[in-house]
């Protein structure tokens, strides 16, 4: 006679091996994902909502985190004007070259397409265009 010598677990402490680890991972992949959607919530949210100040608010924003006094107060708003007339000026050259070169697409488009399909393709173009416009305005 052959003895077999098998060590035999019990079935309940492998089930709840498994449960306690099916925790940990579900336990981790939820923390994952609060941390994950706080940092958007961060990154994106708040810093969108700063994004569209204007130079007064902003040189008081700058003047009481910073403690500035009358003077460089004056200074620091002289810069921020300059500065926001400036990006306006880059954005004015930069929308300009933008319609140049839908202007010149649209040209070499109805070279290429046919009447009918430059009437959808431009119906469509225009409707995308419309949509990067009030995307981007600020």
């Amino acid at each position: 006679m052959v003895e077999e010598n098998i060590i035999k677990s019990p079935a309940g402490n492998k089930l709840w091996i498994r449960l306690l680890c099916a925790f940990v991972i579900l336990a981790s992949g939820i923390a994952i994902g609060a941390g994950g959607t706080i940092l958007l919530v961060k990154h994106r949210v708040i810093w969108i909502s700063k994004a569209h100040m204007d130079a007064n608010s902003l040189t008081k924003l700058i003047a009481e985190k910073y403690d500035l006094d009358s003077q460089q107060t004056g200074l620091v708003r002289e810069l921020i004007n300059d500065a926001f007339v400036r990006k306006n000026l880059n954005d004015e050259a930069e929308s300009a070259r933008r319609e140049m070169y839908a202007q010149k697409m649209i040209t070499d488009m109805n070279s290429i397409l046919t009447p009918q399909q430059f009437q959808r393709w431009s119906k469509d173009f225009q409707e995308m265009r419309e949509r990067y416009k009030k995307r981007n305005k600020r």
